[in-house]
């Protein structure tokens, strides 16, 4: 994905916390990355014999779940395998040109084939449609930057902002949890972009805090930056557990909102809202779906809950201009907006 004409030029990324050091760094990667690599090739081989086992199962249960899942997680590993490789070499070329400017496109466009090759592969072999409705962003280089508040159910739903945004020409920045950088390639090319991975749970720390609200500060034209309000994956216990916790120590009307909800968390407050206080002039997008939630659960996976869905896939774009000023209304807008999403959950959910 080419950058915007005008565009400025790379900043040292904020991504990693900043008391990881480089060998904390370093002593990850030697786990991770070989790891992937054994397990790919230790599964390619493998693979003839696995799918004569998963046949079998499929055969008495007159379903190809086993099957088809164990052929998407043998693709996922050699995407991954494949893009390692990819992104090695686009390290080692900008070592000998210097570039940082290409080094920056290089990565986008290696994040947007990569994520976007995974979520098509998953849509045939699993059997997926997917479906869009609402209103989308402006397109062309003069498009305003984005604030993405989209729903989270599932690891599956961090692919759907590069599906949707990055054909429109839009350059993404995301806020993940520091987890993720379990994953080599979301760790290499994490942190090579302008990305912030915060701790798990939404405890938002001030260091977190103070990361993200950096990562918005240089918005410019079709940048978008990702945000989880929910801050953490939707279940029921997790429903439960917040809702006996606000009903306890917190305001009523925070109660009263997170009560509302049955198939999404209550965004969190401060780092939604201090973006939206702090916004430099940037759109508000909503992404709301329904559809992957099965795959935040590898006994829903096993049962082939994903298999056949249908993901819809719900965008709601509020021009700056119409985003209130005042806080108390910033707040009434994002607990009004959520309550929006979880009715497009509720009525496609099965």
């Amino acid at each position: 994905m080419a950058a915007a004409p005008g565009s400025p030029p790379l900043t040292p990324s904020p991504s990693a916390p900043a008391r990881e050091s480089l060998l904390r760094r370093l002593r990850r990667r030697l786990v991770t990355i070989p790891l992937v690599f054994a397990a790919t090739t230790l599964l390619t081989v493998l693979l003839p014999l696995l799918l004569l086992g998963t046949g079998l199962v499929d055969l008495l249960r007159r379903r190809l779940v086993l099957t088809r899942g164990l052929l998407f997680f043998t693709g996922f590993l050699l995407f991954e395998s494949v893009a390692i490789c990819g992104i090695t070499l686009l390290w080692v070329i900008h070592l000998l040109y210097r570039n940082r400017d290409w080094f920056e496109r290089a990565n986008r466009t290696a994040q947007t084939l990569f994520t976007t090759g995974l979520y098509r592969m998953g849509e045939r072999l699993l059997s997926l449609q997917t479906h869009c409705e609402g209103t989308r962003p402006p397109t062309g280089p003069n498009a305003p930057p984005l604030l993405v508040f989209i729903r989270h159910c599932s690891t599956a739903d961090t692919v759907l902002p590069v599906v949707l945004l990055a054909p429109l020409g839009y350059r993404l920045r995301y806020v993940l949890k520091r987890e993720l950088l379990l994953d080599p390639c979301l760790d290499i090319v994490g942190l090579r972009l302008r990305n912030y991975f915060v701790a798990r749970g939404g405890k938002e720390t001030e260091e977190d805090l103070r990361g993200v609200l950096d990562l918005a500060s240089d918005l410019s034209h079709r940048d978008a930056l990702v945000i989880y309000p929910e801050g953490t994956r939707f279940s029921p216990s997790k429903r439960r557990h917040i809702l006996e916790r606000l009903q306890k120590h917190g305001p009523p009307d925070s109660y009263q909102l997170a009560a509302s909800l049955q198939h999404t968390l209550p965004p969190l407050l401060r780092g939604p809202l201090t973006l939206l206080r702090q916004n430099p002039g940037a759109d508000l997008l909503l992404i709301g779906h329904v559809g992957l939630d099965a795959a935040g659960s590898l006994a829903a996976l096993l049962r082939g809950d994903l298999f056949g869905q249908t993901v819809r896939i719900f965008t709601e774009h509020i021009p700056f201009a119409q985003l209130p000023t005042d806080p108390s209304e910033q707040r009434a807008l994002l607990g009004q907006k959520w309550q929006q999403l979880d009715a497009f959950v509720g009525r496609f959910r099965r």
